[in-house]
């Protein structure tokens, strides 16, 4: 490889970096919980925790789930 090409994949590493950063930040922000649930999510996970207690959950694989939208 040229200096030239190099410079060039040098250059696509860095971009690629900053974009993975970014989007890791984008990632923690959303799972660490920086901002506080909706009301909808809160009641969503109410109603997981209770139908996991009372074993009623039914986990839909994501074919049929695309399939009924």
């Amino acid at each position: 490889m040229s200096s030239s090409d190099l410079k060039e994949v040098l250059k696509e590493v860095k971009l690629v970096r900053r974009k993975v950063e970014r989007l890791e930040g984008l990632v923690e922000e959303r799972l660490v919980g920086s901002e506080p649930p909706s009301e909808d999510e809160v009641e969503a996970i109410k109603e997981y925790i209770t139908a996991k207690k009372n074993k009623t959950i039914a986990l839909v694989p994501l074919k049929a789930a695309k399939k009924g939208t």
